[in-house]
């Protein structure tokens, strides 16, 4: 494990596994054999691990949503995201928006687009998934490793129970795990908050807050913690970023807040009573350091009209936010002025170009009634100019 990430192979399967086969409207899914080795996420060509991930993709859910999804999820299209386009990239992309989790649960709900959705395609989403979970697992740790001389240790917690009132509560609710369950070598108790999230009065998925980690026992020393990934059904929820910069030290046994002063982490979804979640941290190893170091640390004396280094759509959304405040009166579910619901993530991402533009053009503002004050179209800006996240 020693060489470099450009000759590292990921993911190294039994049987050779890639393409992926249809008959009429995606009917008969089969994972096929590939020719040229069993390695299936693998950066060894020089690539990079966007560019892996992207071929994995065009391997699995690709094929399945350009048969599956093309009559509504395209360009002009009636559905939301263009991921039933045939240009791989550009089908990525607005898959990347939408998310694993929710495109998956859409596929197999029979109410959604019937008979192109429903309990037929649960097999060929499962066994898509299956692959794309594993690939995902890797794509996270190839970001992590990137220009590093060995894998991080890291530990991905037992999967639990969604809260079971969470779908008559929308008040936040801690779930806990027990890491030494995963990895008896790390004793540390994690947990983090989960609501119903509800935007514009409809439920759009989970959202996260807080996640904390503690030591078992005072005499265990102390961890080192980096980047938080959360899965959902053994699904990486790869869209969720808002934990990718944690770095703590955790060396009490009183909880340390891992993420105090970021954004709520919001994953667009439709949620079920069923669902499991799993945390992941891409390092949690024993370390010599003894004072809890939590990241990012809020800046408490931050100017109120300075604009912040990052934005989150989750931001934008709150109580206060820019978008609560100026948009979501004409686009929000029932009243989606221009086709554009600014409370739904993926919609926003997708228009987040149009939403700058438009929000800087005195002669032709968004909102109609007059361009915005400077600083929050540089909030607005912001958030565009950083990705859109989550």
């Amino acid at each position: 494990m020693g060489t470099k990430l450009g000759q590292k192979l990921f993911w190294a399967v039994g049987a050779v596994v890639t393409l992926v086969a249809f008959n009429n409207c995606g009917e008969g899914f089969v994972m096929s054999s590939i020719s040229g080795g069993s390695t299936y996420f693998s950066t060894a060509g020089g690539e990079t691990c966007e560019e892996a991930i992207v071929k994995v993709y065009a391997s699995t859910f690709h094929p399945f949503l350009t048969q599956t999804c093309s009559g509504c999820h395209v360009a002009g299209g009636p559905g939301l995201g263009v991921f039933g386009a045939t240009d791989v990239r550009t089908s990525y992309t607005a898959f990347s928006s939408v998310g694993a989790a929710k495109i998956s649960s859409q596929a197999v709900n029979a109410s959604h687009k019937p008979p192109y959705t429903g309990p037929v395609n649960q097999a060929r989403i499962t066994e898509i998934n299956s692959y794309w979970s594993a690939a995902q697992e890797k794509y996270a740790q190839c970001l992590v490793d990137t220009g590093a001389s060995a894998p991080s240790s890291g530990v991905k917690s037992a999967s639990i129970t969604v809260p079971a009132n969470l779908a008559t509560n929308t008040n936040f609710q801690t779930m806990t795990w027990d890491l030494a369950t995963a990895s008896p070598s790390v004793p540390l108790t994690a947990t983090i908050e989960i609501r119903r999230a509800v935007v514009g009065g409809v439920t759009q998925g989970y959202e996260f807050r807080n996640p904390s980690l503690r030591l078992k026992n005072a005499s265990s020393g102390s961890y080192q913690a980096q980047v938080i990934s959360i899965y959902v059904n053994s699904n990486l929820a790869s869209e969720v970023t808002t934990y990718q910069n944690v770095n703590a030290v955790i060396s009490t046994t009183t909880a340390t807040n891992l993420s105090a002063g970021t954004a709520n982490a919001l994953l667009v979804m439709t949620p079920n009573a069923t669902d499991v979640i799993a945390l992941q941290f891409a390092t949690l190893k024993s370390t010599s350091a003894t004072n809890p170091t939590p990241t990012p640390t809020p800046t408490a004396t931050a100017s109120p009209t300075a604009t912040p280094a990052t934005v989150t759509f989750t931001q934008l959304v709150a109580s206060g936010g820019v978008f609560a405040n100026s948009c979501v009166s004409c686009h929000a579910p029932g009243k989606a002025s221009g086709g554009l619901d600014l409370t739904n993530y993926a919609a926003a991402k997708l228009a987040a170009a149009n939403i700058k533009s438009r929000m800087n053009n005195a002669n032709n503002p968004m909102p109609t009634s007059g361009i915005l004050a400077e600083a929050q179209r540089n909030i607005v800006n912001t958030w565009v100019d950083k990705g859109a996240p989550q």
